[in-house]
């Protein structure tokens, strides 16, 4: 049997063995180093760390209002704020808005404060989009030009620290307290089909819960 033969019989059986990275083979047989794993995006946390980061950011970030005036979160004290980041392109954030609405109506608009967070790349068609549909939410911009405060933009778009050029997962939501402290990042609080439908009614209900105790913590 060839030496060829023989690392390419080597290289097809490493690759199979239950348990090891699926690795490729290379032209002359010999098995190449598996491709590395994505990155990995924070999907849901109430952990400090984590959290005083992605805060200090929100407080930090350069928002804008639709006037162009600037935006502070501090602003709100006094209510639950659900900040959702978004854009019109982005079909799983567009789809999350009927939950949302179900959500603070049962809440209480004078309790929850909804905050959708654009980019300044989406801006004027975000905007567009929320007249078109009527959304009764406060907009804001994030004013960071494409390609600086990379790793500002990491933490207020929740991505590790390490990596703060991957790309941003939409949609991402942060809920605050009446404080203004983070409470949890959530990057799906209520799962939802492509028709905007709960895919649990009992997330629904526990997200509700959920908002009322936070509204009525003194």
């Amino acid at each position: 049997m060839s030496h060829t033969l023989t690392r390419l019989i080597l290289g097809t059986a490493l690759a199979l063995v239950p348990g090891l990275p699926l690795a490729a083979v290379a032209s002359d047989g010999a098995p190449t180093a598996p491709t590395p794993p994505p990155a990995q995006r924070v999907m849901r946390t109430d952990n400090a760390a984590e959290l005083a980061r992605h805060i200090a950011a929100l407080r930090t970030a350069p928002f804008k209002d639709t006037d162009g005036q600037p935006f502070h979160f501090d602003s709100l004290k006094g209510k639950v704020v659900w900040v959702n980041q978004w854009a019109h392109w982005c079909a799983p954030c567009v789809a999350e808005f009927r939950v949302m609405r179900q959500v603070q109506e049962q809440v209480g608009a004078d309790k929850l404060e909804i905050v959708l967070v654009s980019r300044l790349r989406d801006w004027e068609k975000d905007q567009a989009y929320v007249k078109e549909h009527d959304l009764p939410w406060r907009q804001v911009v994030l004013d960071l030009p494409p390609g600086t405060s990379r790793e500002l933009y990491a933490d207020v778009s929740m991505n590790p620290p390490e990596q703060p050029a991957i790309g941003t997962a939409f949609p991402m939501s942060t809920f605050l307290g009446k404080d203004g402290q983070g409470l949890r990042f959530d990057r799906h609080p209520v799962p939802v089909t492509q028709a905007g439908e709960p895919q649990n009614q009992h997330d629904v209900d526990l997200l509700v819960k959920t908002l009322t105790q936070w509204a009525g913590r003194s």
